[in-house]
């Protein structure tokens, strides 16, 4: 009898699941849920495989239908029967990416341990780099750790290339080579423009190897530079290695760290020099990687036994800023919105990945500190998923929903008329502000932000500085809350800021000064050559 119970009950799990099926490959994912949920009381614990496998089947649909609170459930569950699928692990990883970032490097850190993945692992690189849970210390050995592992993968059995210091002139004219993925309308351009714009053709000849294929006004204004540009996209790692290594690159500056694809194309070593610069914000843990552009505000001295690479150090700030448009029309910046509300309009514009749950928690000691006041993410690509998960999270913090003012809308003509409706804008921790925080600063709006030990987590504090505002730079997580109340409270002070920001930055070393900014990196380049031939 219990073997005639277990056959029915094998024969309705299979028709079941190829209902099921044809449910899902028809994107009637819905449908394919209510078929599955009763085989979960049909089927008991016992059976292992098929409870598993009922649950993974509810995870994919609910995926699809972008429902990921239900799909963690699902895939959670499949994790008490089985613990040894890394594509679970990594979904799940990926799930939690935007919503707890502990929890998302937790079951990356599980998948990769069951199968390591280059995929996964730059998923979990971005998502490290954004968590307060890691110390620059931590985050070197752990790339290293795998990039270790990754690297027979990559090569696949041929070697790296090798050079000859014997044979390199320390006086020849130096071929330097940029590799990127963003020669266009880029937030990343706004600060290599500054240096290609102003590099010496008489003293470097320039290679640009470009790895994405779009192409728009800014990938025009720097063909016009007349720097030989190379299309890259269609090539693999190996072959974008060998046409680097046949260009005779003498130094290769990488522009897209973990985020693009042709990182993996320097673990071939295709230059003698390599170096990075801002693309990633923080160590590859790639020991082919000889160098990484910073000043020692972003870096200092006694840290930098915590990055793989080497500082190339430039003074007075590592980056420069020009707008991708040239001669930018910005809007006109309107009064402070307190005048009006007569309540303190915090802001934040930065992307989704960044608030997470410490940033939440942060920001909502500064709402209870600030009585009345009300928090404004702002956001085109705020999903309405994300908004209910932001209401959940800073409700478990003790904040109403009526303290949250959330918005997606694009604003009419220029997406800096959006800066307009806050008074003070919010740094997220520890993944800060770069861009977002220079373009506040041109609408007259201070940024408040608490700097960490990584180089994510200085950029905002790096504008300030450069802009001598570093009063908006906290120095621990009570300063960061003082702060805020006493800039809340001081609403003098927010109109000097409104009034008279936009000069500050202007005049500041961040936007001014490019030609010998990029001297100072050409130095820096010229430094590097000669200890390589010496």
């Amino acid at each position: 009898m219990i073997n005639n119970n277990k056959r029915i009950k094998s024969e309705k799990i299979i028709e079941q699941f190829k209902l099921a099926d044809k449910y899902f490959n028809e994107r009637k994912f819905q449908d394919s849920i209510e078929t599955l949920i009763p085989l979960l009381k049909i089927v008991d614990d016992s059976y292992r495989f098929d409870k598993s496998e009922i649950y993974r089947k509810i995870g994919n649909n609910y995926y699809y239908l972008n429902d990921y609170d239900n799909a963690i459930w699902a895939y959670e569950q499949t994790l008490r029967f089985y613990w040894n699928n890394a594509s679970i692990f990594n979904m799940l990883g990926f799930m939690y990416f935007y919503k707890d970032s502990s929890k998302s490097i937790e079951y990356y850190l599980k998948g990769m341990k069951l199968q390591p993945d280059l995929k996964n692992f730059v998923m979990l690189t971005q998502v490290m780099i954004k968590s307060k849970d890691y110390t620059q210390k931590e985050l070197k050995t752990i790339f290293e750790k795998y990039i270790d592992i990754f690297r027979p993968q990559i090569l696949k059995g041929k070697s790296q290339y090798q050079y000859d210091k014997k044979i390199f002139d320390k006086n020849k004219k130096l071929k330097i080579g940029y590799l990127s993925s963003d020669f266009y309308c880029h937030a990343m351009m706004t600060f290599i423009l500054p240096i290609l714009e102003n590099h010496d053709k008489d003293k470097f000849d320039i290679v640009l190897y470009m790895c994405k294929d779009k192409h728009d006004y800014v990938t025009d204004r720097i063909k016009s530079l007349g720097f030989e540009f190379k299309e890259c996209h269609n090539m693999n790692n190996e072959e974008l290695a060998q046409t680097i290594h046949n260009d005779k690159i003498d130094i290769l500056i990488d522009l897209s760290g973990y985020t693009h694809n042709p990182i993996w194309s320097l673990i071939y070593k295709p230059a003698p020099i390599i170096g990075q610069y801002l693309g990633f914000l923080g160590t590859y843990g790639m020991r082919e990687v000889d160098y990484i552009i910073a000043d020692k505000f972003t870096i200092p001295e006694e840290t930098a036994k915590y990055y793989t690479e080497k500082p190339m150090y430039v003074d007075n700030c590592m980056n420069r800023f020009t707008f991708n448009t040239k001669n930018q029309k910005l809007p006109d910046i309107n009064p402070l919105p307190y005048l009006e509300n007569k309540y303190i309009t915090f802001g934040s514009f930065n992307c989704m990945s960044k608030i997470n749950p410490f940033t939440v928690k942060m920001w909502s000691k500064v709402l209870h500190a600030v009585p009345n006041s009300k928090l404004l993410i702002y956001r085109t690509q705020l999903l309405e998923r994300d908004i209910e998960r932001f209401k959940k999270q800073f409700l478990t913090n003790g904040i109403e929903e009526n303290r949250l003012i959330f918005d997606n809308k694009p604003t009419p003509i220029n997406h800096f008329n959006s800066y307009n409706k806050c008074d003070i804008a919010l740094d997220p921790m520890p993944f800060s502000g770069l861009t977002i925080t220079i373009e506040l600063a041109y609408m007259g709006i201070p940024v408040l932000t608490l700097p960490f030990d990584t180089i994510a987590s200085k950029g905002g504090a790096r504008v300030n500085k450069a802009m001598g505002l570093e009063e908006l730079n906290a120095v621990s997580e009570e300063d960061y809350i003082n702060k805020a109340v006493k800039l809340a409270n001081d609403i003098d002070k927010l109109k000097y800021y409104r009034e008279n920001l936009r000069e500050i930055i202007s005049n500041s070393t961040l936007c001014k000064g490019f030609k010998e900014y990029t001297q100072k990196i050409e130095q820096a380049y010229q430094n590097a050559w000669n200890d390589f031939c010496e």
